[in-house]
């Protein structure tokens, strides 16, 4: 007499596949969390090593803070980059922000200075993916201008013909002008231009990090945003921005930490020329708070 073959029945098969969907949907968020705090780490590295290097660059620049580019005409010596951004001086420390790889990009390094690739891991938040870096103006990916970190230039370095007679709106900034070092935004998560961001999904001028108001007759220079909108700092992690402050501290904040109005917590937008520039001017205080 013939044996059957003991098997699962059809009830216990559908069993199994719904054990197998539930525990699926309780270990991928987890996965998720742990991916996302990865890169948070990772976040958190890149902008230790950037704070190190503002910080070796000042001692060997006796006491002076780095532009957000250097000015007209001028060139990086290290690298013969003209109009270097604030990456090219950091980069004598952390490594340069770009490798030419042919004898054409080194001609073009050589006479252009907006859209050469950022290179150097260090400058890009590993939580953004390489496809958000596109540009408006050039319509290339992962360029100098649209990496994942901005300079608060606006107190520490702003090399635009803004001041009186043409001359820089604020630079040079020597650290004896910076009253509270601990609680001076210097580099951090930068969300590009926020109107380009939120109207056409683009990233423009990440690499500079606008405080909260802009107003030209408090901070004065003519402007300190392009048409497309200023570049607050950038809430992608949690809800939070990661910051490295003058001192060389790190810490996460919320905008509203930070000064800003916020208008889409979700998005990261805020209200232009509202709120308090008390942990971006270097006094720890604002001079004229308009909240």
């Amino acid at each position: 007499m013939s044996r059957k073959t003991p098997g699962f029945t059809l009830i216990e098969l559908l069993v199994i596949i719904a054990i197998i969907a539930l525990l699926i949907g309780i270990l991928l968020p987890a996965l998720g969390k742990a991916r996302a705090a990865a890169r948070a780490a990772g976040n958190l590295a890149n902008l230790r090593s950037l704070g190190q290097g503002l910080a070796m660059y000042t001692d060997t620049n006796t006491g002076s803070l780095p532009p957000m580019r250097l000015p007209r005409g001028a060139v990086h010596e290290d690298s013969g980059r003209p109009r270097a951004r604030w990456q090219w001086p950091l980069g004598e420390f952390v490594g340069v922000p770009y490798l030419p790889s042919n004898a054409d990009e080194y001609n073009d390094f050589l006479t252009t200075d907006d859209f050469d690739r950022l290179d150097n891991e260090v400058f890009l938040d590993p939580s953004q993916r390489i496809d958000e870096f596109v540009s408006l103006r050039s319509g290339e990916i992962q360029v100098l201008r649209n990496g994942s970190y901005g300079y608060n230039y606006h107190y520490l370095g702003n090399t635009r013909l803004e001041g009186p007679n043409d001359t820089f709106a604020n630079y040079p900034v020597r650290m004896t002008k910076v009253f509270v070092p601990f609680d001076t935004v210097a580099i951090a998560d930068s969300s590009g231009s926020q109107r380009a961001r939120a109207e056409q999904g683009a990233r423009d001028h990440a690499y500079v990090v606008d405080p909260p108001r802009l107003d030209t007759r408090r901070n004065g220079a003519t402007t300190f945003a392009t048409s497309d909108g200023p570049s607050p700092a950038h809430n992608r992690h949690g809800g939070k921005a990661t910051v490295a402050f003058l001192d060389g501290h790190l810490t996460t904040h919320t905008l509203i930490d930070l000064g800003y109005v916020v208008t889409d917590p979700e998005q990261g937008l805020v209200e232009v020329d509202r709120g308090s520039n008390a942990r971006f001017n270097g006094l720890g205080f604002d001079k004229d708070e308009t909240r």
